[in-house]
């Protein structure tokens, strides 16, 4: 198969989930970023995990964004999880850089651990 045969496969498998011009930016992201070109194969995986995230679109920009080859759709939330800021994704705790921007913020919450989030520092 040709080349431009494989990227026009790909393109119909990434296209009809994420738009032309999201589908056209994986492929390119892919093949002239990376280096590392999206076989039809691994489009269809990847369609599956887009799908898996809910939004599809966003998980695409994401996977851009980051520079990530791929995405999973674990990935994809955890990524939600830790932008959102209040809990480290991965350990279900708050990290020492969520904490010290809570308190930078006023919104402190090192009490709440021990009960204590009703208490102020003055």
């Amino acid at each position: 198969m040709e080349k431009a045969e494989m990227g026009k496969d790909i393109m119909e498998i990434l296209s009809p989930v994420l738009g032309q011009e999201l589908a056209a930016a994986i492929i390119e992201h892919r093949s002239c970023t990376l280096k590392k070109p999206l076989t039809a194969y691994a489009a269809r995986i990847q369609v599956r995990e887009y799908l898996k995230t809910g939004n599809p679109v966003e998980a695409a920009e994401m996977q851009i964004l980051r520079g990530w080859r791929a995405i999973k759709s674990d990935w994809y939330f955890n990524e939600k999880a830790r932008e959102a800021g209040s809990i480290n994704a991965s350990t279900g705790r708050r990290t020492t850089v969520d904490a010290a921007r809570d308190f930078i913020s006023g919104q402190d919450h090192s009490g709440d651990a021990f009960g204590l989030s009703g208490l102020r520092r003055h």
